[in-house]
Parts: C-alpha cells; sequence; structure tokens
C-alpha cells in the first residue's frame, strides 16, 4: 500500500529515531533539532500578515467556515484566517474514514511520516516563531525555543517512547510445550490494535508544547486525531496540522487522519467531541475546571490532562540572595507567569532567609526580589525577550482587579506596571505584581492558579511551617513545578520526600543562566499525575501505552 514511502521517510530520520530512544533511557541531554534563528520583528510581520484572508482547508469534506477570533497581543490586529469548520459528525466520519488504512499502515510507515512531519516544521521554524508570537504572545526567541525546538523534542521524545513501546512485543513466536506426553506447537501472531478516534485540545498560550507529543503518539499507534485549538489562538497549530496532511499524503496516507477542529467561544464543540462513543482518546491542556469535567464525563475515552496548579517557593537559605532573586524574577516575568510551571506562592519564614553573609531579614528579601523585577522593567529589550505580551484581555483585567484589591488592603508591595516595549508600543504587556500576605491574620490567597504575573509573598513561622503550607496547596490545588532553595543537603533530602510525598516534582537551589521553568526533553518528566493538575506526564510509558492493544491469533502446527 505505501511500502515504497518507508525508505523515504523511515530510513531517511531512522538515526534521529535511534538516538531519541536512547535519550528517552539514559535521560541525559539531547536534542535533535539545532537551535531556530528568530525573524526580525519586520519578517515576522510579513510572515503572519501572508495569511491575512487566506482560507486554509485542514479538515474532511465540509461546507462549514470560521473566520477566527485572532488577534495579535504585540499590534491588536486581526489576523483574518478562515478555517474549514466541520462539525463533530463531518470531523468523526472523516476520521472513520481514515481509520483503516491508519490502521494498517506499519509502524515503519507511521513514524515514518511523523518523523518527517517534525523535521519539515523544524525547517520552516522561524516562519513558525512568528506565527506563535503572534498568536501567543510569546516573544519571539521564546517562540522559537520553548515552542519551537523544544516543543519539537517533546514531540520526538513521545515520538520515540511510543515506536519503543510497539516494538516491546516480538511480531510472532514458534511456542512448544508438552502436554502430558504430547508435545504442542503454536505459531503465535501479536499485532498491535489501536483505540480509535483521537481528540486533542491545545491551550491558548503555550499550544505546541503539549500538542505535539499528543498528535504524533496517537498517529504513531494508529489513531486517526482530531486537533482543537483554542479558538482565539489557532494559526501556529493550524499550520503543523498543515505540515502533518502534507506529509500523510506524500506517505500514501489518508490525509484526514489528522484534522483541525475549530470552534468559536461561544459555540465551543470540544465537550461535544470529547463524549461522542466514537472519540476514544482525549488529551487536554488547559484549565482545571475543564481538565476535571473531562476527567469525570468521558468513560468511552482514555482521558489524559494537563491544567494548571499552584506552583511554590520556599525560601530557607541561599549563597547568593542578589543571584537567587534575580533568577526568581526571571522566573516570574518569563513570558508574564503565563506558563504552567510559573512560580506563584513564595513563602518567607519570620526569621528571614541566611545567606553566605548572614541572615537576611523578610523585608529585606521582598525588597530584593522587587528590585530586580523593576530592574527588568527598565530595560525594555530585556524586558520584551523575558516577558513577551499577555495572550488575553482577560489575564490584564483579572490581574488589574487583583491588585486594586491588594492595594485597598494595603498588601500590594509592587503593581503590575507595563514596560515599554521596543518594537510594539501597543502591545498588552505587564511585569509582575507582588503581593504580600499572611495567612495567620487571614490574608486571602487564590483558590488555585492567579493566570498571568503575579506572585503572592507569603510569612510564614519558619520553613517546616511553609512545607506544610505549600504540600497541603499540592493536594488540594495540584502543582507541576515546585521550588526549593535551601543550603542544607540533609534539610534538602527531608523536603524532597514531602514534596513527593505530596505527588510533586521539586527543583532545588537553580541559580543559573537556565530558566527556572525549563524542562528538557526526554529527562524531565513534566506533571506527576499525582496532584489535580493533571492525571498525565510527559512522556512516561503510560503517556503511550493505553493508546493502543496488543490482539493475538495462533494457530496449532506440526511439531
Amino acid at each position: 500500500m505505501c511500502s515504497d514511502h518507508r525508505p523515504a521517510f523511515f530510513d531517511r530520520h531512522a538515526d534521529l529515531l535511534d538516538h531519541a530512544v536512547r535519550a528517552n533511557r539514559t535521560r541525559s541531554a539531547w536534542t535533535g533539532f539545532a537551535p531556530i534563528t528568530p525573524p526580525t520583528p519586520g519578517q515576522a510581520a510579513a510572515f503572519v500578515a501572508a495569511y491575512d484572508g487566506a482560507p486554509l482547508e485542514l479538515s474532511g469534506p465540509t461546507a462549514g467556515r470560521i473566520t477566527a477570533d485572532e488577534l495579535s497581543p504585540y499590534t491588536g490586529k486581526a489576523l483574518n484566517v478562515t478555517y474549514s469548520a466541520p462539525s463533530a459528525a463531518e470531523a468523526l466520519d472523516a476520521a472513520a474514514a481514515a481509520a483503516g488504512a491508519l490502521r494498517a499502515a506499519t509502524a515503519e510507515q507511521r513514524v515514518g511520516a511523523c518523523l518527517e512531519a517534525l523535521t519539515r516544521i523544524h525547517s520552516r521554524g522561524t516562519e513558525f516563531a512568528a506565527v506563535t508570537s503572534h498568536t501567543t504572545g510569546q516573544s519571539l526567541g521564546m517562540a522559537c525555543s520553548g515552542s519551537g525546538t523544544n516543543a519539537l523534542d517533546r514531540g520526538l521524545e513521545g515520538l520515540a517512547m511510543a515506536w519503543a513501546a510497539l516494538r516491546r512485543a516480538p511480531e510472532s513466536v514458534t511456542w512448544q510445550a508438552t502436554f502430558g506426553t504430547t508435545p504442542v506447537t503454536l505459531r503465535k501472531r501479536y499485532r498491535t490494535r489501536p483505540l480509535g478516534a483521537a481528540l486533542v485540545v491545545a491551550c491558548a498560550s503555550f499550544p505546541a508544547w503539549n500538542a505535539y507529543p499528543a498528535m504524533l503518539v496517537n498517529l504513531a499507534t494508529g489513531n486517526p486525531v482530531l486537533v482543537k485549538p483554542h479558538p482565539r489562538s489557532v494559526l501556529a497549530t493550524a499550520l503543523a496540522v498543515g505540515v502533518l496532511r502534507d506529509v500523510l499524503g506524500e506517505a500514501g496516507l489518508p490525509v484526514d487522519a489528522v484534522q483541525l477542529v475549530v470552534d468559536t467561544v461561544a459555540e465551543p464543540i470540544a465537550g461535544q467531541l470529547a463524549t461522542d462513543p466514537a472519540v476514544r482518546i482525549v488529551d487536554f491542556t488547559g484549565s482545571p475546571a475543564f481538565g476535571s469535567w473531562l476527567e469525570r464525563h468521558c468513560p468511552q475515552a482514555v482521558v489524559y490532562t494537563e491544567t494548571a496548579g499552584v506552583n511554590t517557593v520556599v525560601l530557607d537559605s541561599v549563597g547568593d540572595l542578589a543571584a537567587t532573586m534575580r533568577t526568581l524574577a526571571g522566573g516570574l516575568a518569563l513570558f508574564s507567569g503565563q506558563m504552567c510551571t510559573t512560580p506563584q506562592n513564595i513563602y518567607i519564614p519570620d526569621a528571614g532567609v541566611r545567606t553566605d553573609a548572614g541572615t537576611v531579614s523578610r523585608d529585606e528579601v521582598v525588597d530584593a526580589l522587587r528590585a530586580a523585577l523593576d530592574e527588568l522593567a527598565a530595560a525594555p529589550r530585556r524586558a520584551a525577550a523575558v516577558c513577551g505580551a499577555l495572550q488575553s484581555e482577560h489575564t490584564l483585567d483579572s490581574l488589574r482587579v487583583l491588585a486594586a484589591e491588594a492595594e485597598r488592603r494595603g498588601t500590594l508591595v509592587r503593581p503590575p506596571v507595563a514596560y515599554a516595549h521596543p518594537d510594539h508600543p501597543g502591545a498588552r504587556v505587564a511585569t509582575p505584581a507582588l503581593i504580600r500576605v499572611d495567612p495567620r491574620r487571614g490574608d486571602p490567597l487564590p483558590p488555585g492558579e492567579q493566570f498571568g504575573p503575579v506572585a503572592f509573598l507569603i510569612d510564614c513561622a519558619d520553613t517546616a511551617a511553609a512545607v506544610a503550607h505549600a504540600t497541603d496547596s499540592v493536594r488540594a490545588h495540584g502543582a507541576i513545578s515546585s521550588y526549593l532553595y535551601c543550603t542544607d543537603d540533609a534539610l534538602v533530602d527531608e523536603i524532597a520526600d514531602a514534596y513527593a510525598d505530596a505527588g510533586a516534582s521539586l527543583s532545588v537551589n537553580l541559580v543559573s543562566s537556565m530558566p527556572m521553568q525549563y524542562a528538557a526533553a526526554y529527562s524531565d518528566y513534566h506533571v506527576t499525575g499525582l496532584n489535580p493538575a493533571g492525571n498525565a506526564t510527559l512522556t512516561d510509558e503510560s503517556f503511550v501505552a493505553g493508546r493502543f492493544r496488543l490482539v493475538q491469533d495462533r494457530r496449532q502446527v506440526a511439531g
């Protein structure tokens, strides 16, 4: 059927796949993709303008069309792109029509197509970065890294994990045993079979990083995929779907094995699709409310969620306070706090923080963090590279309300001041707000993640009280990344155990040029699945194994 295309795609990228399989096994530092050169602001604008008025047909047959409500967070201009918009029934019918040929293809054919798609997306990395920046608010640099090479590596990581899982059982064996005095010989054959149609729901601010692994692992294991982007952040995901459809067609596989399903805020389609009996797999990245709803209401499907939690920082002791506060300020400001790994609740003991130069009071710690943020905000080009822009006006509105309420209570340490973007004066921007609270006197904390650039400085009795409060928060609200600064190795081990018992990963004493939120493909497991922030892990065996099953046939033959 499509075996002629195996050498062109699978064999072309066999070395890349082998390296990824090895990296998954060793958990060492490795990347499959060269850095992507960021476009200039003018080049980025030209890339986006090229799609103005474009009709993109990325689904099965339909008369439905939607001009997406996509506005650049930098310019405020509409992207004005129209997408084919199948109904749930139309999308599922097209997926069903594609399912047989996708299932019948060999694992090499499916995986080879996915590998080719990754390399083609990488070759267009500068264009993808431009589109990503103008739909999500990421800086051009972050769009090249976090949504570029790092997202591609996450996709390859999942693909390599799927390939290893698909090869775990032999294709056939000759089985012999003796029953009484009679030898019996069976010829057994093992074949993988997919579950069925998969729905991948991407988020608005970071659509590629989680969607690439889900899309590719589903395809590799033979499940046709419906990709549902956020209605206000579509184009970057659409381009990736377009590449996949092109490659599938060239590989002799059905292009409708991957479809883009576009909806609107007013008339969402994700819930309807997710609960349809034909959908057997759901991958979701987004709000905890909808993620929990999916986990409860999709009994026919295997549901993988990554939502959000309250990421905590416990400050016990540090070597260099200024360096630590610069690192923490960068973590709070990176992509304007719109990352699922952004720290939010920062615990500072009553006695202050021990440093190599002596103990520093809580007020001095707060002043140092505020000064580090002020220094960042005062450097427009650096702030633009670090902070980017806010994807949604709603995030900015919520932040202003939160800051106004804190100011009224007298707990606002730093307002969410804008920085002067050097290329886009009208960009929707804000640098992090700081709010100081003391739960012992009844100061309120948000009941979960507060999305966007804001951190809460929490007064606490001591480190033990901080860890107890933080791990209780993990159990109640979830956490994706937790952070600790402590120079006592024995105490670090105790605290790491406490976080592990709460189902949370922990990063300790991160002070370097590496962003504290950075998660390395092939090495860092993203989300534990052991707390309310999500039930799936990128990309362990459980992320792959539930998407296919093994069937066997056996026949008796002469011994």
